[in-house]
């Protein structure tokens, strides 16, 4: 059996079939609640990653093009101008290490620890 997980539908598909196999001992009155909820989680948190990739992402393609401009600068023997405030804020801690904001991500991981 060959599954195209490119397409939604086939992803969903084979969930869907999966879950009905795994449901099959459970009450048919909760069955369908409980995988109509588990669907909407499973979609919420697929949402949620593939914005945080995405986010990602043009994070990275946004630093890769300030590196490359800053090499092609180097090269070129333009003086190179000290930034204000950086795209990622440090600040100095108690400790005299390093202290920055957290992310978004990295609060939720703070949350469950």
């Amino acid at each position: 059996m060959s599954i195209d997980f490119g397409k939604k539908e086939a992803r969903e598909g084979y969930l869907q079939a999966k879950l009905d196999d795994l449901l099959d001992g459970i009450n048919s009155s909760y069955g369908q609640a409980l995988l109509d909820e588990l669907m909407s989680r499973l979609e919420a948190t697929i949402n949620d990653f593939n914005k945080e990739v995405d986010e990602l992402m043009g994070s990275l393609k946004k630093s890769s093009e300030e590196k490359e401009k800053l090499i092609e600068k180097i090269k070129a023997g333009e003086p190179l101008k000290v930034e204000e405030k950086s795209s990622d804020p440090v600040e100095e801690a108690e400790d005299g290490e390093e202290k920055r904001d957290l992310s978004e991500w990295e609060k939720r991981l703070e949350g469950i620890s």
